[in-house]
């Protein structure tokens, strides 16, 4: 919920929008999903949230309740205003911050794991 509204906040340089809320989202849903894995120090479970999150995400997405969808992720205008590159930016970088997510935490908990046991002797 945090993200989506995070999401739509778009600043203009010049005549051009830069989807900034939309990059903020998807660091702050991979560090969610990331801290998640870390604390239950299970990596599917940064998956499972990253999956949940991206669930919800589609299900914004639809115009399932409202006459619009929270999340705008195309237009019938010619060019397309910035709030459109903004909800795919948001949508479709989901994916991406739970595989980041994922990978991080598999690799901080391998590491953890490795640190606790004793070295192995040479050959």
């Amino acid at each position: 919920m945090l993200g989506t509204s995070l999401h739509n906040h778009v600043v203009y340089a010049g005549e051009t929008g830069l989807p900034v809320g939309a990059l903020l989202a998807v660091v702050f849903s991979c560090a969610v999903a990331l801290l998640v894995g870390l604390w239950r120090r299970n990596a599917v479970l940064s998956a499972v949230t990253g999956a949940v999150t991206y669930l919800v995400l589609g299900l914004f997405s639809l115009d399932l309740l409202n006459e619009a969808p929270l999340i705008v992720t195309g237009a019938s205008a010619e060019e397309q205003p910035p709030v459109v590159t903004a909800g795919l930016l948001w949508l479709f970088g989901q994916a991406v911050a739970t595989i980041a997510a994922v990978l991080i935490c598999a690799r901080v908990l391998g590491r953890d794991r490795n640190a606790g046991r004793p070295p192995v002797a040479g050959p």
